[in-house]
């Protein structure tokens, strides 16, 4: 990650954390989760219209990786839509029990409920 989207990351976080934006979640599809990811993005690895797992960095703020079971046959599992403009719909929610303990429900282009505690 560039410096650059290191800073534009921050300041979009920093806009929603402030309420002076809603955060919104576009796709990327991948072939492999990358090291470094951008804020409000959900990447979704697979290959010819197979997908098995999606990532994104906590919409709380805390940086945490999340990383999704996209697999039916494996547990648990996460469903994942998109928009024809590329925004994302993730079912269920994401719960982070441990850290930061932030709760989301990413549903068409905003995320909601962070319970931070």
């Amino acid at each position: 990650m560039t410096v650059w989207q290191t800073i534009w990351s921050f300041w979009l976080w920093l806009l929603a954390r402030l309420g002076l934006r809603a955060q919104t979640f576009r796709t990327l599809r991948v072939a492999d989760i990358p090291e470094a990811l951008l804020a409000e993005k959900v990447y979704i690895a697979g290959e010819d219209g197979y997908d098995w797992s999606a990532a994104m960095l906590c919409p709380g703020g805390c940086g945490k990786l999340l990383e999704m079971n996209l697999l039916p046959d494996a547990h648990p599992c996460w469903k994942i839509g998109e928009t024809a403009d590329g925004l994302a719909t993730l079912h269920p929610s994401v719960w982070l029990n441990g850290g930061s303990r932030c709760g989301h429900s990413t549903t068409g282009d905003r995320t909601g409920g962070a319970d931070l505690a």
